[in-house]
């Protein structure tokens, strides 16, 4: 057959065709389809991730509320400094304690890393062995040289195995002073831990000791560190592994344990590779043999059509776009898949989104009393002091403090203690606006109330109702010098209109107020003028 012939022409020219289309279908999946597709999978496996870290590192929180709550009290810190073992003993180191708490072991060292008490429930190695396994991990000198925190925790293997300490600064109830010892809690990181972070859904968290990981699980996991710090831009995943991994190492970046969860259902970059290009290869070399027009109309457009939705739906988040291609071909087929796995990834995103946000109010409020806590606090007072109206309206802070409240927990016990710090933000929140007004669990028997387009004068009468509200309550006290009942003391800021909030000054304002109606016999209101004659 000659070159020069039509017919030659004409299948030169149809194989060209064929040929740089192969190409470019090639290279379109290559470099455009498989990493926007692969982006999707992995961003979704980073979702999953970040919610085992953050249900782990939840857990760990509460452990450190834990020992904090304990070693910050003046009994503790009285107790060891007089060596008083029989106290601890009483305290702390009772099987149903242990059972109660969900914890293995109370250790207390004082100020020289000698072990003045201790227990560890159902140890196998000698009580020495495990106070010096303690010792030798590091945990006491790494918390004495951090200056920024009274807690820290690390993992270690302890007792043969892993667990997590937990250690705080043995400290006065006021946390002044120098810490005269450490307060250490075991806690063992196993199965029976892990089941409690989910107990309502089997199997979801699973724990592996490092002698059961395969090289391909150690090597595809990521460390607890990373994912609690976010470092997750660079991360890339093995798509053979079922499960992803979160490696847990100690502080000599020895590998102690993993925890694993199933890989969430996703866009499968094999399948999707393969079947599309097999596909495409047949149908362009049989309808570019038939009539190039038939497979651009039937073809080409389809897919970039397909493109354009997997791009949009990447580009802006928005996983309800759907596919609209009609028939029966391969092409059309992968759009009906691609609609199924749109709505996959749209009710992922819908179940992911759900739980950060139960994981953020969790992290918002105050477990015992219901008020928002410390921490939005911070973001509540950060966001109005950037508001542009705030500077337009009078904005007052109130700071709530409970009379002689260590002396009721001495005498009523911890319980009893919980019940009147639950009462009081009760009877706050009674007296507020919810529309205007915010309250806040600051910390210990210390409260914050926001009060939003309020000036000093309706501010102190918030508080003096507020005040009267409690002391109204007659809740028993027998014990403080000032009533037979809870009684509470109030210190009151305000910002006036025309005037920047500094969030700084108007808590210092009102913090100084509080200790003026302290210092003028408590059960009483005091404004941020009247602490300037103390």
């Amino acid at each position: 057959m000659r070159i020069h012939s039509l017919r030659s022409q004409i299948i030169v020219g149809v194989a060209i065709v064929i040929a740089m289309f192969v190409a470019v279908q090639m290279t379109i999946r290559a470099f455009v389809i498989y990493p926007q597709l692969k982006s999707l999978s992995e961003k979704h496996d980073k979702y999953e991730l970040l919610r085992v870290a953050s249900e782990i590192h939840q857990e760990i929180r509460a452990l450190e509320n834990l020992v904090y709550d304990n070693a910050v009290w003046d009994e503790s810190y009285r107790a060891l400094e007089t060596k008083d073992v029989a106290w601890f003993e009483k305290t702390y180191f009772s099987a149903a304690s242990y059972s109660t708490l969900g914890i293995h072991g109370w250790f207390f060292f004082d100020s020289n890393k000698n072990l003045v008490a201790g227990e560890h429930f159902s140890a196998t190695y000698p009580l020495d062995d495990i106070s010096r396994q303690i010792v030798q991990s590091g945990l006491l000198d790494e918390i004495h040289h951090t200056e920024d925190s009274i807690v820290h925790t690390l993992f270690e293997l302890i007792d043969g195995k892993p667990a997590a300490l937990i250690a705080s600064h043995i400290l006065p109830s006021d946390e002044q002073g120098e810490s005269n010892g450490t307060a250490i809690i075991v806690q063992q990181i196993n199965q029976a831990f892990i089941d409690k972070i989910t107990p309502n859904i089997e199997g979801d968290i699973q724990f592996h000791s490092t002698d059961s990981l395969s090289q391909d699980a150690i090597t595809n996991s990521i460390l607890f560190g990373a994912l609690i710090n976010k470092k997750l831009d660079l991360l890339e995943f093995e798509s053979s592994l079922n499960r992803l991994y979160v490696r847990f190492e100690s502080p000599t970046k020895t590998s102690l344990f993993a925890i694993s969860i199933q890989r969430p259902k996703g866009p499968d970059k094999h399948i999707i590779m393969d079947g599309s290009l097999i596909g495409g290869i047949v149908v362009s070399v049989l309808s570019l043999i038939v009539y190039y027009g038939f497979i651009n109309r039937k073809l080409i457009t389809p897919v970039y059509d397909l493109l354009q939705l997997v791009q949009r739906a990447q580009t802006e988040q928005d996983f309800s776009v759907r596919s609209e291609l009609e028939g029966s071909n391969e092409v059309y087929q992968l759009g009906k898949r691609l609609n199924n796995l749109l709505a996959l990834i749209q009710a992922q995103q819908s179940a992911v989104s759900e739980k950060n946000k139960i994981l953020q109010n969790l992290s918002r409020t105050d477990a015992l009393t219901g008020l928002s806590n410390r921490r939005y606090f911070d973001e509540w007072m950060a966001s109005l002091s950037s508001n542009a109206n705030t500077p337009s309206i009078a904005v007052s802070l109130l700071i709530i403090d409970i009379d002689y409240f260590k002396l009721f927990n001495d005498h009523y016990g911890h319980a009893k203690g919980d019940e009147a710090l639950t009462l009081v933000a009760t009877a706050i929140k009674q007296s507020l606006h919810e529309s205007t007004d915010h309250a806040f669990r600051y910390g210990g028997e210390e409260f914050v109330v926001v009060l939003q387009d309020t000036d000093s004068e309706e501010a102190v009468k918030v508080a003096e109702n507020i005040r009267q509200h409690i002391e109204n309550k007659h809740y028993e006290h027998n014990t403080s010098p000032l009533s037979d009942y809870i009684t509470i003391s109030i210190g009151v800021a305000t910002k006036q209109v025309n005037m920047l909030l500094d969030v700084q000054d108007i808590f210092k304002l009102a913090d100084q107020a509080l200790y003026t109606a302290k210092a003028r016999g408590r059960n009483r209101v005091a404004f941020q003028s009247d602490s300037e004659t103390i």
